[in-house]
C-alpha cells in the first residue's frame, strides 16, 4: 500500500469543491501546488474522502473494542473521528416488552454495540410544523413568512419537472453557466476539464469547445469564471492558472490577455463592454482594455484574496475580499473612493442594485448588508444560521428587493425599503450555493448540494416546480425567454422550461 501526499491533497481538494468551499479549494490547490502535479489524477467519485474516513473510523472502532482473546468489548459510547474515546455502557431500565425510543435502537457490528444518531441534524432557523421530508414537491410551511405576509398561509404543491434536456460534452464537473444576452438560445458553460463551451440550443448535440491549454501537458486547468458582455457579443473566460481569454459568440478566440500565473477568482464586464475587471487570489485586481487587449491598471485591492467584483457603471466598480472589507474603485484612481467595513468574516459576494443606489454584500458571518455611497450602512440583515454565499437583486430598478443563498439550506428575500425579511424558502436540505431571478422578476430559481433545483413564486412564496438532478448543483441561470440552465457536478448541463415542463 502506497500513501502519497499528492493523493491525499487531491482528495482534500475534491472535498472542498464538492462541499461548495470554492475559494478555499482555489487557495488549497495553489498552495499545495496540486495543479503542477505531474501525475494525471484519476476520475475520483464524489465523496471519496468521506468514504475513506468512514472506513478508517470503522476499522479504528473495531480495533479499539477488540479484546486479546478475539471477543468484542461492549460499548455504547459514540466513536468520533476527533477526541479521545472513552468506553462506557449505557443501561436503561424498561418494562419487559417496551421498545426503545425511536432513533436509539442499537445496531450491532461484530459484537460491539454501537449507538448512532438517527439522522443528520439540520441547522436552520426555528420554524413551526417543519417538514423533514426530502421530497421537493412539497412547499415547506413557514410561520415567519406567514407573519410577514399576513395572509391565510395557503400553500401550493410544487410539481416535479418531468423532462429536462441534458447537454453532454464536458468530462469534469461543470461549475458555471451563462446565457448570452444578445442571443437567448446561446449558452456558455465552464468546467473543471479546462474547457468552456458555447451551446446553441437550436442544435444542442453540438457545442463549440473553448480550450484553455495548460502550460504543460500535466497542469490542471479549472475554469473559474465566465461572463458575457451586456451586448452579448463577447464572452470572457478565466482559469485557475491565470489565463484570461475573450471569444466571439461563434467561439472564435479574439484575444488572449497577458497571463499572470495567479488564479483568477472572478471577472466582470463594465456596462459598455469595453473594460474587464479580474479579481486574483493574491489580492489584486486588474483592469483590461478589450479594444487593444492591454492591461489598463492594476489595483492592490485587498490584503487577502479578492472574492468578487461588480461594476456600478462604466468607470466605477466594487470589490470584496477575505480581509472583511468592501472597496469602491474608479478607473485610473489607485486609491479606493469608498471603503465599507462591518462584516466579521470573508465577504463572498457584492452586487450593485439595478438602479445603482445600493450595494449588497454577503458574508461568511451569516449576514447580508446593504450600503450606499451617501449613507454607508443602510440595512444589516441577520437571519441566516450559517455562511451566506450569494446575493442577487430583483431585476427591477423601482424596487429594492434582494435574495440571499446560505449554507444553512435556506434562501431569504429581503426588502430594503421595509428593512425586513419578506420570504424564507427552506425546502432544500443542504447548502444553497446558487440562485437566479427570472427576467421579469416574478420567479426565483434556487440550486443546492441536495441535487435539487426549486422554482418559487415571488408573489405568494409558493413552490411551483422542482427538478432532481443526478449530482450536486453548482450553478443555475435563467434565460430571458424562460429556460433554466443547471451546471452539475456530474459533468452534465440540464436545461428545462419550468413554466412548460
Amino acid at each position: 500500500m502506497v500513501l502519497k501526499s499528492d493523493d491525499v491533497n487531491y482528495l482534500v481538494y475534491r472535498y472542498l469543491r464538492e462541499s461548495g468551499f470554492l475559494h478555499a479549494s482555489y487557495i488549497f490547490q495553489f498552495e499545495s501546488q496540486l495543479h503542477k502535479n505531474e501525475q494525471e489524477q484519476p476520475n475520483v467519485e464524489p465523496g471519496s474522502l468521506i468514504r475513506v474516513l468512514q472506513k478508517g473510523l470503522q476499522y479504528m472502532d473495531v480495533e479499539t473494542h477488540l479484546n486479546e482473546d478475539g471477543t468484542a468489548r461492549l460499548c455504547t459510547a459514540p466513536f468520533s473521528l476527533v477526541g479521545k474515546h472513552v468506553c462506557s455502557v449505557h443501561t436503561e431500565t424498561r418494562k419487559l416488552g417496551d421498545k426503545a425510543p425511536r432513533g436509539t435502537e442499537p445496531s450491532t457490528h461484530g459484537g460491539h454495540t454501537l449507538v448512532h444518531d438517527a439522522k443528520e441534524k439540520r441547522v436552520a432557523r426555528p420554524v413551526e410544523n417543519e417538514d423533514e421530508s426530502e421530497h421537493m414537491d412539497v412547499d415547506v410551511p413557514d410561520a415567519e413568512r406567514d407573519a410577514n405576509r399576513g395572509d391565510s398561509g395557503k400553500r401550493r404543491r410544487g410539481r416535479m419537472v418531468e423532462a429536462a434536456q441534458m447537454l453532454h460534452g464536458h468530462t469534469a464537473p461543470v461549475f458555471l453557466c451563462a446565457w448570452c444576452p444578445g442571443q437567448p438560445s446561446v449558452l456558455a458553460t465552464g468546467a473543471g476539464d479546462g474547457t468552456a463551451r458555447i451551446w446553441d440550443m437550436a442544435h444542442p448535440t453540438d457545442s463549440t469547445v473553448l480550450r484553455h491549454d495548460a502550460t504543460d501537458a500535466t497542469t490542471r486547468v479549472d475554469i473559474t469564471s465566465i461572463a458575457w458582455n451586456e451586448q452579448g457579443t463577447l464572452l470572457a473566460t478565466a482559469s485557475f492558472n491565470g489565463q484570461l481569454r475573450v471569444w466571439t459568440t461563434l467561439g472564435e478566440q479574439r484575444q488572449v490577455l497577458r497571463q499572470r500565473r495567479v488564479p483568477i477568482i472572478a471577472l466582470r464586464w463594465n456596462r459598455k463592454g469595453t473594460l474587464l475587471a479580474t479579481a486574483y487570489l493574491d489580492g489584486s485586481i486588474a483592469l483590461w482594455d478589450t479594444s487593444n487587449g492591454q492591461q489598463r491598471h492594476e489595483f492592490r485591492a485587498h490584503s487577502g484574496c479578492v472574492l468578487d467584483v461588480d461594476w456600478l457603471d462604466n468607470t466605477t466598480f466594487a470589490s470584496s475580499g477575505s480581509d472583511k472589507v468592501i472597496r469602491v474603485w474608479r478607473d485610473f484612481d489607485p486609491q479606493p473612493i469608498k471603503t465599507f467595513s462591518g462584516h466579521k468574516s470573508d465577504i463572498n459576494c457584492v452586487k450593485w442594485h439595478p438602479g445603482g443606489k445600493y450595494l449588497a454584500s454577503a458574508s461568511d458571518d451569516g449576514s447580508v448588508k446593504v450600503w450606499s455611497m451617501t449613507e454607508s450602512l443602510v440595512c444589516d440583515f441577520v437571519g441566516h444560521a450559517q455562511q451566506v454565499f450569494l446575493v442577487k437583486w430583483l431585476p427591477r430598478s423601482d424596487k429594492a428587493i434582494l435574495a440571499s443563498a446560505s449554507f444553512d439550506g435556506t434562501v431569504r428575500v429581503w426588502d430594503v425599503h421595509a428593512n425586513s425579511c419578506t420570504r424564507v424558502f427552506d425546502a432544500h436540505t443542504k447548502p444553497v450555493d446558487c440562485l437566479a431571478f427570472s427576467s421579469d422578476g416574478r420567479h426565483l430559481a434556487t440550486g443546492s448540494f441536495d441535487r435539487k433545483v426549486c422554482v418559487w413564486s415571488i408573489k405568494d412564496g409558493s413552490l411551483l416546480k422542482s427538478f432532481t438532478a443526478d449530482d450536486v448543483v453548482h450553478d443555475v441561470q435563467w434565460a430571458p425567454k424562460g429556460r433554466i440552465a443547471v451546471a452539475l457536478a456530474s459533468s452534465h448541463v440540464a436545461v428545462f422550461d419550468p413554466l412548460l415542463s
